[in-house]
């Protein structure tokens, strides 16, 4: 099981960030979560892996600190790199990596990007630097994967083709899984557990205990709410919460 417990974090200017966060996520699972802009989700997952410090609380992987076990991979948002740097795809998906358990061929196969094998990082659009990052962070098949903003920069097919990915990860592998994802219906459809972040702990439990009161109270009528509606999700239209009439007239695909 991975625990956090009573999380809280400050940024030296004094901005409170996080507050009172704990969830828990059993080994295999994959836990999404969801919130706003600004609402503290990769601050959370940096002070998982232990980009940030652990101001107050603790986080536990089978009893044990976290940071201690070495058990997490992390893939951020966006890498950042030298330009000028004249970097292939195969010699990045080989750097710090000393234990690789899957080929660099077999990691580029699973992420569709084996055709990219011999390109330079810098000339690769912003998905495809996405999935290289996937790629690498496939080579050691992590015990606990961490993922913010993974389907950025994909197409519908090929979000749904890295959640697919995953879901063998965590069914085949057995393989833990955090994610971060303003895509919400990719989020809703493939997680087992949804943690709703705003700063605060909103709400967190099986994600088909998820109520539209529940995303109202976490949104607070932002945009990525009204993008709930878009995606064809299981709420109904009306919100009734914050009062506002956001009913969406969904076309049934052919």
């Amino acid at each position: 099981m991975l625990e956090a417990r009573h999380i809280d974090f400050r940024y030296p200017d004094g901005e409170k960030v996080l507050e009172d966060i704990s969830f828990k996520i059993e080994k295999a699972g994959m836990l999404g979560i969801i919130g706003p802009n600004g609402g503290g989700k990769s601050t959370l997952l940096k002070i998982l892996v232990g980009l940030l410090p652990l101001q107050k609380g603790e986080v536990l992987f089978q009893g044990t600190p976290l940071a201690l076990t070495k058990k997490a991979v992390y893939v951020p948002q966006t890498i950042t790199l030298n330009d000028t740097l004249p970097l292939k795809v195969s010699d990045f998906l080989n750097l710090s990596i000393k234990s690789a358990k899957l080929s660099l061929d077999e990691c580029l196969t699973k992420v569709g990007m084996l055709d990219k094998k011999n390109d330079l990082i810098r000339e690769l659009s912003g998905g495809q630097k996405q999935r290289v990052m996937l790629a690498r962070a496939l080579r050691q098949i992590p015990e606990i994967l961490i993922l913010d903003e993974p389907t950025t920069g994909l197409d519908g097919e090929g979000q749904d083709q890295l959640m697919i990915l995953l879901k063998g990860l965590q069914q085949n592998e057995k393989t833990t899984i955090i994610i971060v994802d303003h895509n919400l219906n990719q989020v809703l459809n493939h997680a087992d557990k949804i943690l709703c972040l705003n700063k605060k702990h909103h709400w967190h439990e099986r994600k088909e205990l998820l109520t539209q009161n529940i995303i109202n109270d976490i949104y607070h009528c932002e945009f990525e709410h009204i993008r709930l509606h878009e995606a064809g999700t299981q709420f109904n239209d009306e919100h009734h919460e914050c009062q506002h009439d956001h009913k969406h007239h969904h076309e049934k695909s052919e």
